[in-house]
């Protein structure tokens, strides 16, 4: 929330009113397995020097917490993670200096799917860098792409039989609001895929019909809607819906970009303003101190009380 200085879980049932339930001390960013549950990582390593990372998970209802997975790790991407909707299968992904590798831990026990090579040292453009990890809302899939590794840029799609689709250079991956149904684009790119497990084995189609470099694409858990930001030439940002197959959607009016739902078809918008003397080494549009929710329904805004968004549920499959 705005002023707080760490995490909160709040009640957003009234996303123009948000209740905090309780503070999260530390300095960890946790995210939502469930009503009851936060899951969040940490390392003591480093690129340079390999250490004890773990996924950890507490119940904020008893305040118990537990040990997910454990292993030597400290690169970049290290400990990123993702819970199935039903909570009883985690993927997340290990880093060191040597490589980067997908794990699957069930109740079977905790297996490498693959594994790609270390990160290099380099810089990251936000506008097409990016590592996703998430299963599909039927819980039947599970999907991991990233643009940061020595082996290139690449999407995997696994089932519990195997790999069902791979893709080379892809980024900015979502998973849609229901089935399994996953979206993307390719680097330096404005064309947006969909790879649907009800189609033949390796489809990828064309998902609209209007190109879009869209930007951090998110998925609303209770109806049929995508969120994304695109940037203009000179970098100023606005926020897309897309939804019902095309149906519905469009550009939402203002400056804003990193959209987040926040459930009951309301959106989390930041809204980005030109920096002047202050952008830095920067763009010269950039988040200032202002935030919004958006109805889909009146297609208002209110401004908010609340300064990021981390996490919500339900997430698309829980509903």
């Amino acid at each position: 929330m705005k002023g707080s200085s760490n995490p909160v879980l709040a009640d957003v049932t009234d996303p123009v009113h948000p209740r905090t339930i309780c503070t999260i001390t530390g300095s960890w960013m946790p995210q939502l397995v469930s009503q009851e549950m936060v899951s969040w990582s940490a390392t003591q390593g480093d690129p340079s020097s390999p250490g004890a990372s773990l996924i950890a998970t507490l119940d904020v209802i008893t305040g118990t917490s537990a040990v997910a997975a454990s292993w030597t790790g400290g690169g970049f991407m290290d400990g990123l993670h993702a819970w199935s909707p039903d909570h009883f299968q985690l993927v997340y992904v290990t880093a060191d200096s040597t490589a980067v590798g997908v794990h699957l831990r069930t109740g079977a026990g905790d297996r490498l799917l693959t594994s790609f090579g270390a990160v290099p040292g380099r810089g990251a453009n936000p506008n097409e860098d990016d590592a996703f990890i998430g299963f599909s809302p039927d819980g039947a899939y599970f999907a991991f792409e990233q643009t940061y590794t020595s082996t290139g840029d690449h999407l995997i799609v696994w089932n519990r039989s195997g790999v069902a689709f791979s893709q080379p250079s892809a980024t900015m991956a979502t998973w849609g609001t229901i089935g399994s149904k996953l979206y993307f684009r390719q680097p330096n790119a404005s064309v947006i895929y969909a790879w649907d497990s009800a189609g033949p084995a390796g489809n990828r189609s064309q998902a609209f019909g209007q190109q879009l470099a869209w930007i951090r694409p998110r998925a609303d858990a209770g109806d049929d809607y995508l969120a994304f930001t695109v940037r203009d030439s000179s970098g100023s940002p606005q926020v897309w819906l897309y939804g019902h197959g095309g149906r519905a959607g469009g550009p939402v009016p203002n400056v804003r970009s990193s959209p987040s739902f926040l459930g009951g078809g309301t959106l989390f918008l930041v809204e980005e303003a030109a920096c002047g003397a202050n952008c830095g080494i920067g763009p010269a549009v950039q988040p200032d101190q202002n935030r919004f929710t958006y109805s889909i329904a009146t297609q208002t805004e209110t401004a908010s009380s609340i300064a990021s968004v981390l996490g919500a549920w339900p997430r698309p499959g829980q509903v």
